[in-house]
């Protein structure tokens, strides 16, 4: 019986004990192969493509900060930006009167968030007690950011790992206020105003400011990027900002319209903005 079964069929109706082992770590290779994550220079790019994200300053005021859970904590209120040295020190938090916070603002460095890849949002993994206990002030009482009392309680509550250590030449602003300042020539005359800041959300850096300029400079309407060392911001926070760019080495192709603003993530602009901005870096 069993001899014309295997005639009829042309082979054993059972299979080794060794093919049975060899299948089975095939397919568990096969599945390591397909559920591994990429590795090598493509996955390193793409993670840098994907923390590096920048923002427009102007569009970050008022964006909402959440907690891991998705829970909407407050928002963001302003930024305090070291303009001599192109680095956000704090965000200012407003948590509108939630878990008995009342209408006090917070400053909160930088370190403590945790950014979205893909998206212009903070999320805070605090504590809500500790939320509770941080040091806050009053909106109609804004710190001294150069003085060091504000600083160190900031510091003393958050930890020296979040510190952000002071520079040299640090001057530091609300960006708020820096949102349609006016901006003058070398001559004192007028130029333009400053439309907005672009950061890296990964690292706090100011990367590029945007130029609204004065129809007389003949930019055909349109908005220019320009590195923040292209200006000077006065010790006065009441004065306009200085333009130390001359007009020859300004190129209006580089511009935008400015009710069409591109994608500020999109390689192609990022590429053309960073070329503009180490032209005009290498010109002064």
């Amino acid at each position: 019986m069993h001899d014309k079964f295997q005639r009829a069929h042309g082979r054993p109706s059972y299979r080794p004990l060794w093919a049975t082992t060899l299948l089975c770590l095939a397919t568990l290779t096969t599945q390591a192969q397909t559920t591994t994550p990429p590795s090598g220079p493509a996955a390193t790019r793409q993670a840098t493509q994907a923390t590096s994200r920048d923002a427009r300053v102007s569009q970050l005021i008022g964006k909402d900060v959440r907690n891991p859970q998705g829970e909407k904590l407050g928002e963001i209120n302003d930024l305090i930006i070291d303009v001599n040295n192109e680095v956000i020190h704090y965000a200012i938090l407003s948590f509108g009167g939630m878990m008995g916070l009342g209408d006090k603002l917070f400053a909160y460095p930088l370190t403590v968030f945790r950014h979205a890849l893909d998206r212009d949002e903070l999320v805070l993994d605090v504590d809500k007690e500790r939320l509770r206990k941080a040091p806050g002030f009053e909106r109609n009482r804004w710190p001294d950011w150069g003085s060091t009392d504000y600083n160190s309680s900031v510091e003393r509550h958050f930890g020296q790992g979040n510190r952000m250590m002071p520079k040299p030449n640090a001057h530091l602003l609300r960006a708020s206020q820096l949102m349609g300042k006016n901006v003058d020539d070398s001559n004192g005359k007028n130029a333009g105003e400053l439309k907005d800041l672009v950061v890296s959300m990964s690292t706090g850096r100011v990367r590029y400011a945007v130029l609204d300029f004065d129809r007389s400079w003949n930019m055909n309407d349109r908005l220019l990027t320009l590195p923040m060392k292209s200006l000077r911001f006065p010790a006065d926070a009441k004065a306009d900002l200085v333009l130390l760019a001359a007009r020859e080495q300004l190129d209006v192709k580089q511009g935008f319209e400015k009710k069409q603003w591109p994608d500020v993530n999109d390689p192609n602009y990022r590429r053309q903005v960073d070329t503009t901005l180490e032209r005009l870096g290498a010109a002064r």
